[in-house]
């Protein structure tokens, strides 16, 4: 699998090398420096009067404004507290102008605000949803993983069952798991596999990711109950070729490649992009749910400290884009491919206390899509997007040894029949999905805008296992589903743009068919389920400027879920059990934000944030554990009405462009307020905390930026990161009162060092995680890994 890994790597590398060399874009890019001290200048607004294009210097100082035609243009420069400045500048063919900017202090007007334009995490962040847009520029040279990035953002919690490439929840302001929705570029990500997913995909590829807390636009056509996450991947079509890899502890092993090719002429774009990721995951794990039995005695041994050994991980992936940009028919064409793999072995189930030695499950994508967009589609204010993609997805799990292993990694007994986890099995399951999604959005005039969104899909799954009974092989063992999410909105802009306000509804449409075999009466029957629904939903959003610093948000939806696939019909993978009785979650979904800033007075900035939410749940969709035959599944039920409300905060301060201090906290109270269960019981949760959820979580970071270090425009950062999480329980705090399964607090602190060449051409890291080796868990039993370094090297080719 390594080899055909690093074959796909080094074709795309050979391709992406060849087209690159052939070709340059117009652009203007430079860096903006204080005249007298010479340091950079961040922030700095950069606009292209003629064609309203504009950019913001970053942390170096460093800006770019690329796809600019042949001819003349005025630049300005504006930051608050210096003087503006003006610069015209000639492109003539396909060429690159660099500029050297140097401000000068205003000192009679240090405190005039000057907005030339918000970037877009502002606009995105100031339309009345309880928003958050994470940009990956800070991090791209560190050796970081997108669940971290996620974990350290305000109201956000991400839990994982191990090191790389293991299942991970997310919860958002109390609700959790599937209620959540992930998106690529706008289209849901359970389509493109697990191989293809937040999990594998590099950093490096990704622009930012941009967070919806409980109440989702139209435009993320989805069922998402509890929020949304969208990840958008770096688009640019001007010529550029990156290479990253990081190497670090557990035989951890990361690579990636991307490069864009544009003939100007004739607007032939070409995009590319890959990656590979490895790790043992071999991290030492400790405590009473790992221990070594002789025997001979039969005598336990919990002292044990033992290396994880059958939990490696291998993934690797390939997209690519070819079609057609900036021409009068279309902004964007393209014709894309995209194929990956997975390889991932099994430690244990759901708790530690029963090591496997040799199960292990694949999963490969292949998804071929096809991609427009146009601006002003013929009219003036009406903008189309088209998605159309059919997924192939193939998983199969490996579960067939007889032998018994120990936390040692040593066969210490053998079984009658195989299987480590239950009965033995080589399951396969082939799932196809076909997706549409349309997108229109039509101004009506300056200040309102009608947006309608569509996403259609239809799911086919599969399954057969050849290590199953004859009786059981001989029934068809086949889902299907389809889905149909419509979405209209109407948003409004009043008072000189200090009122935004959007007014939206949504259709949720969905069948499903399930044919199984049930074993009844000693043989195996057929099993047959179909149902059919549709709900709706609906909500607003709006903000308002009170001042200049300072805004309000208000934010209320409606929400629906329908069950996933993998909740209805199971997963052998992840040992979930099915459930085609689950009903769609509903929810009352509010937030009420708050926005101070961003505040400058002289070189210090400052920005605080906070949102108070409530979320009224109504058969909320929750994962839980049983035992059957010794071993441990997982299943999911419906909880008949929960009630979740708290609040998250943070604060962003900069000085002088070079500390950087972040801290954010979230509190959230979320109970089952269902007083008697289904069957007309007391309920005996009534009003206890929701189980097996965190509630309080602290993250900080610092970082430091040290300018022209070693040489000039040489670049020396440093960071220090902490994650608080609170102890909480495993089941209902309400039953019993003594010796309760416990999550026990995390405290986790993380540090770095970077270096930038200059231009930034090349940047080297070194990353310590969990520098005080400290035994942390996210879930019940189930330790993280302990202390890792790591080493990542960035390098532009062009």
């Amino acid at each position: 699998m390594h080899s055909k890994a690093l074959l796909l790597l080094i074709s795309i590398y050979l391709s992406l090398t060849t087209l690159v060399y052939a070709q340059q874009s117009g652009a203007i890019k430079g860096e903006i420096r204080d005249a007298n001290s010479g340091e950079a200048i961040v922030f700095c607004t950069v606009l292209v009067e003629s064609v309203h294009k504009s950019t913001y210097s970053n942390d170096y100082g460093n800006f770019e404004i690329t796809h600019l035609k042949a001819g003349t243009y005025k630049i300005l420069f504006a930051r608050t507290g210096y003087k503006q400045f003006t610069k015209h500048v000639t492109i003539t063919g396909n060429s690159t102008v660099n500029l050297e900017v140097l401000l000068e202090e205003n000192q009679t007007q240090l405190d005039e605000v000057l907005i030339v334009e918000q970037s877009e995490a502002t606009k995105m962040e100031t339309q009345g949803f309880a928003a958050k847009s994470i940009s990956t520029e800070k991090v791209q040279v560190q050796s970081i993983q997108l669940n971290n990035l996620l974990d350290e953002t305000p109201g956000i919690t991400v839990r994982q069952t191990g090191g790389m490439g293991s299942d991970a929840s997310y919860s958002i302001n109390g609700l959790t798991g599937n209620a959540i929705r992930f998106f690529i570029d706008g289209v849901p990500m359970e389509y493109y596999g697990s191989s293809y997913s937040i999990n594998s995909l590099p950093v490096s590829i990704i622009e930012k990711m941009e967070v919806y807390k409980g109440v989702v636009p139209v435009e993320l056509g989805s069922d998402a109950l509890g929020g949304a996450i969208n990840i958008t991947t770096k688009n640019k079509t001007d010529k550029a070729l990156d290479v990253s890899y990081s190497g670090g502890s557990f035989n951890t092993h990361q690579t990636s490649i991307s490069g864009n090719y544009r003939d100007e002429k004739s607007g032939f774009t070409f995009r590319g992009s890959a990656f590979y990721n490895y790790s043992d995951n071999n991290y030492e794990v400790w405590g009473k749910d790992v221990y070594v039995t002789d025997p001979e005695t039969g005598r336990i041994d919990r002292s044990v400290k033992a290396k994880r050994f059958n939990d490696a991980y291998q993934a690797y992936g390939t997209k690519l884009d070819i079609g057609f940009t900036d021409k009068k028919w279309a902004d964007q064409f393209f014709i894309s491919f995209l194929a990956s793999d997975m390889y991932k072995e099994v430690q244990h189930g759901a708790t530690m206390e029963i090591p496997y030695g040799e199960r292990y499950y694949t999963q490969s994508t292949v998804m071929p899509s096809l991609s427009y967009n146009k601006k002003d589609f013929l009219a003036k204010g009406l903008d189309v997007s088209l998605f159309s993609a059919y997924s192939e997805r193939t998983r199969q799990v490996v579960d067939t040894t007889k032998n018994v292993y120990n936390w040692y990694g040593e066969v210490w007994n053998t079984k009658p029949v195989g299987g480590e986890q239950g009965t033995p099995t080589l399951a396969k399951t082939d799932e196809g999905t076909f997706i549409n999604r349309i997108n229109i959005n039509y101004a009506l005039n300056d200040n309102n805008t009608v947006t309608l969104n569509q996403v259609f899909t239809k799911f086919n799954r599969v399954s057969d296992d050849p290590m199953a009974e004859v009786g059981k092989r001989a029934l068809n063992d086949e889902q299907n589903m389809t889905k149909n999410i419509m979405g209209l909105s109407l948003q409004n802009r009043a008072f000189d743009n200090k009122l935004k306000t959007n007014v939206f509804g949504k259709y949720y449409g969905y069948s499903y068919d399930n044919v199984d075999a049930v074993y009844e009466n000693n043989i195996y029957v057929p099993y047959h389920k179909s149902s059919k629904d549709h709900n709706y939903g609906y909500g607003i959003a709006s903000s308002y400027q009170l001042t200049s610093d300072f805004l309000v948000s208000l934010s209320y939806e409606k929400a629906i879920r329908i069950p996933k696939a993998n909740e209805l019909f199971g997963n052998d993978a992840q040992n979930v059990f099915a459930t085609d009785s689950l009903k769609p979650e509903q929810s009352q979904n509010i937030n009420l934000g708050f926005r101070y800033g961003t505040l400058y007075f002289g070189p210090h900035s400052l920005t605080l944030s906070t949102n108070l939410f409530y979320r009224d749940v109504t058969d909320l969709i929750q994962q839980t554990t049983f035992v059957t035959g010794g071993q441990d599944y997982f299943v999911y039920e419906n909880l008949t009405s929960i009630l979740s409300k708290g609040v998250d905060f943070q604060v962003d301060y900069n000085y002088d462009s070079k500390l950087d201090v972040t801290f954010s906290a979230s509190y959230t109270d979320a109970r089952d307020k269902a007083k008697y269960d289904q069957n007309g019981n007391e309920n005996l949760h009534y009003n206890s905390r929701l189980k097996n959820e965190p509630f309080f979580q602290i993250n900080s970071s610092v970082r430091y930026n040290f300018r022209d270090v070693i040489q000039e425009q040489g670049n020396l950062s440093v960071y220090w990161t902490i994650r608080y999480v609170h102890e909480f329980y495993r089941n209902w705090e309400s039953i019993g009162k003594y010796d309760k399964d416990m999550i026990p607090t995390q405290f986790v602190n993380n540090a770095g060092v970077s270096y930038s060449f200059p231009k930034r051409k090349m940047s080297l890291s070194i990353d310590v995680k969990n520098i005080f080796n400290e035994q942390v868990f996210d879930n019940f039993a189930i330790q993280q890994p302990g202390r890792g370094v790591f080493m990542k090297i960035n390098y532009s080719i062009f």
